[in-house]
């Protein structure tokens, strides 16, 4: 019973080889609600990143970019192609980078744009304690 419930969790929260990547697509110079302060993912649209390249991409970003005293935070699919990237590559270039107010971010699971990578979702932090509640 315990083994089924890991698989399924492990099949669930993991992307499948060969399926492409979701990200937030959206400007908060444009829409108020991709803010990094008040980001709300269930009124942000996503996408398929297959859909907006050639190639499939393995990444999403998360830019903000300080101007005037304005910051504005983009969101959208990473135009990086994963047969252009080696898997080792990959794992390296995903992070958060900062310089003179501006930052950007790339990660690799589907919809982890949402908030810094530093961050950690709340379903993510309970499914991992149920999980060990259950193994334990």
């Amino acid at each position: 019973m315990y083994r089924e419930v890991l698989a399924l969790t492990i099949f669930v929260l993991f992307p499948h080889k060969g399926e492409s990547i979701r990200c937030y697509e959206c400007r908060s110079d444009e829409q108020p609600l991709c803010s990094s302060d008040s980001f709300q993912p269930d009124r942000i649209k996503y996408v398929e990143c297959n859909n907006r390249f050639t190639q499939p991409t393995f990444a999403c970003y998360k830019m903000v970019h300080h101007t005037y005293g304005v910051y504005t935070t983009m969101r959208g699919c990473a135009p990086f192609e994963k047969d252009g990237f080696g898997t080792e590559i990959q794992k390296i270039i995903s992070g958060d980078y900062w310089k003179n107010g501006h930052s950007f971010s790339l990660c690799s699971n589907d919809l982890c744009n949402f908030a810094s990578i530093t961050q950690i979702s709340s379903s993510v932090m309970l499914i991992s304690i149920l999980l060990l509640n259950i193994l334990s």
